[in-house]
């Protein structure tokens, strides 16, 4: 008779239910009621065309490059979607229609498939996709059209006539200094909520971190990387003297802490490791919004720590097998 404690079978030897589809399905479920506001609050002219096209861009330019390369197509797993709405998200509303376009191709091409695809790559594609936009195209992406009823500080009136140009918090502080944005009337409790202009799904803290905790609760992310970025940004923001909570819900930093820095491809594998993250991506983040020539740190904060965490798992090593790292 055959002893069975000699079988080996090959890995994986524990399976979960939860497949790659449905983990980014419910990150688009999370976004959707920020996405929903940007296009309420902006209307759907200047809203709806970057984020429609920022989401077709990201799943076109995929399934081009599993034809060209002769892969097996991964439209199916979602996370092109996911990439698409993220980047959609951060972008300015009214923008030129070839902007989410090419973001779009970028995060695909050069921020996911040519590390090989999901699961390889080293910085957020999204993320990738925006930087290069903020290089290459400055001026545009920081022309922030609204309607004039929302328009914040000095605006000028743009084509067409029932739209301006206006302000952003972080853009007065860049240009007039930290105490010219608290003019505006209950400033904290507008930028919570999204009433004041900003990127079409960063304007909403409130909604964001209600998607957020529904990840929590379903599982799908872990709360300490956007609890660091919050201590890492906030603790810049107090030795800059500037009030936390501006910063905090001011441009993308809730959209970047919950739903960026917490992709788990470029994230440490370790709680010392992603707390080490998170902490240096919100400090990065409040360094260049305080002495860069960004008002916004977002972005290359997270890329820059993205560019460590091969270190930081080096250094604190995933012990498998033990609930503790």
């Amino acid at each position: 008779m055959e002893d069975l404690r000699l079988v080996t079978s090959a890995p994986p030897h524990l399976k979960s239910p939860v497949t790659v589809p449905w983990i980014m399905q419910q990150v688009v479920l999370a976004l959707l009621p920020a996405a929903a506001w940007g296009v309420a609050f902006f209307g759907p002219r200047l809203a709806l065309p970057p984020l429609v096209l920022s989401v077709l861009s990201c799943v076109g330019f995929e399934a081009l490059d599993c034809l060209a390369f002769r892969r097996p197509p991964t439209v199916g797993d979602w996370s092109a979607v996911v990439t698409g709405m993220l980047l959609g998200l951060s972008l300015p509303p009214g923008c030129p229609f070839w902007i989410p376009i090419v973001g779009g191709g970028v995060a695909i091409l050069l921020g996911k498939q040519m590390f090989g695809g999901i699961g390889q790559n080293i910085f957020n594609p999204a993320l990738v996709g925006r930087a290069v936009l903020l290089i290459s195209w400055p001026k545009i992406m920081a022309t922030w059209y609204v309607r004039p009823p929302f328009a914040l500080g000095a605006t000028s009136y743009a084509t067409p006539v029932d739209v301006v140009t206006s302000a952003t918090p972080l853009g007065i502080v860049k240009a007039y200094g930290y105490a010219a944005v608290w003019e505006t009337p209950h400033l904290l409790f507008r930028l919570f909520m999204g009433l004041i202009p900003g990127c079409i799904g960063e304007i909403s803290a409130f909604l964001l971190l209600l998607g957020f905790a529904y990840l929590l609760a379903r599982g799908v992310v872990q709360w300490d990387i956007p609890l660091f970025y919050a201590l890492g940004l906030s603790s810049v923001a107090l030795f800059a003297r500037q009030n936390p909570l501006f910063h905090l819900f001011a441009g993308g930093a809730v959209m970047g802490a919950c739903f960026m820095a917490t992709d788990y491809t470029t994230s440490p594998m370790t709680s010392r490791g992603r707390m080490i993250f998170g902490f240096g991506a919100g400090a990065l983040t409040g360094i260049i919004r305080w002495l860069g020539g960004y008002p916004e740190g977002v972005t290359f904060g997270i890329l820059t720590m993205n560019a460590l965490v091969p270190l930081l798992d080096r250094m604190l090593p995933r012990r498998f097998g033990v609930k503790k790292a």
